[in-house]
């Protein structure tokens, strides 16, 4: 049996919120409840799965036609840093789910007019380092490549990974670059549910977000390793995975965030 224990982490006006201690174990069942949520409503969930792969391949389809093929790897590497605030309408159904409602497809795609100027501003802060991580990986490219940009798409990916500068920017990207992801998963493991679930502002939100990966950093940093692990496996199938695996990682962040989480009204107490 495992032994729960909670967290005090702030009070305001309106709600208490406890951070839950959890255990590895409990990272699996958020995923197994992911699957009966899209076994559940498999066409609500997998139309935005669908949805985002079209998105993505048109977007890398764009982005090869006009020859800035040197800005794939830099998108690709962002959408882990924006790919919690993509997942709203996942979350709704899931929520609509818990609540025991039939999911509605509009419900969820409304889901973002819930608290929206808390979520915009959310947003907002994603895109912002979503900004940064371009910003630097251009940089890295250039610094180690003498400035200069590959002929072609073939060029590019002979420089890459056929040259001691593409292994030096492969390995400098990747480490900047993880390091900023670990950052925003760290701000946004759960504030975005919340925001969506809750009417808290967004510096509570990022702060309880915090402090659930601080008081479980093991179980988080699985979570963390199995979101990653899928949205390789998107990229690694031309992003045909996403159809599946993005409702999954969705779905399971919300069953973090509800696990992780215990918010209580404070005229409750």
């Amino acid at each position: 049996m495992i032994m729960k224990q909670e967290y005090a982490r702030r009070k305001n006006t309106r709600e208490n919120i406890r951070i839950q201690k959890i255990s590895t174990e409990q990272v699996w069942q958020w995923l197994a409840a992911a699957w009966q949520d899209i076994q559940q409503a498999p066409t609500k969930s997998l139309f935005f799965g669908a949805s985002l792969t079209l998105v993505s391949i048109m977007i890398s389809v764009g982005v090869i036609a006009f020859g800035t093929y040197y800005l794939l790897p830099p998108l690709l590497g962002g959408f882990l840093l924006v790919a919690p605030f993509i997942g709203l309408g996942l979350y709704s159904i899931s929520q609509q789910r818990e609540r025991g409602e039939n999911p509605s497809l509009k419900t969820a795609s409304l889901a973002w007019t819930r608290n929206s100027f808390q979520l915009f501003s959310m947003g907002l802060l994603l895109l912002v380092f979503f900004l940064l991580w371009a910003l630097l990986a251009s940089l890295i490219f250039f610094f180690y490549h003498d400035g200069q940009i590959p002929a072609d798409w073939e060029g590019y990916i002979s420089v890459l990974l056929g040259s001691w500068a593409g292994l030096q920017i492969l390995a400098v990207g990747t480490y900047v670059g993880g390091m900023l992801a670990i950052l925003v998963f760290t701000l946004s493991a759960v504030s975005i549910p919340m925001l969506m679930d809750r009417p808290v502002n967004v510096l509570t939100a990022i702060g309880t977000s915090w402090d659930a990966v601080r008081y479980n950093a093991v179980p988080m940093l699985l979570w963390g390793g199995i979101l990653v692990t899928i949205i390789c496996a998107g990229f690694a199938t031309a992003y045909l995975g996403f159809i599946i695996g993005f409702p999954l990682a969705a779905h399971g962040t919300w069953h973090a965030y509800r696990e992780l989480v215990i918010v209580e009204d404070q005229g409750a107490e």
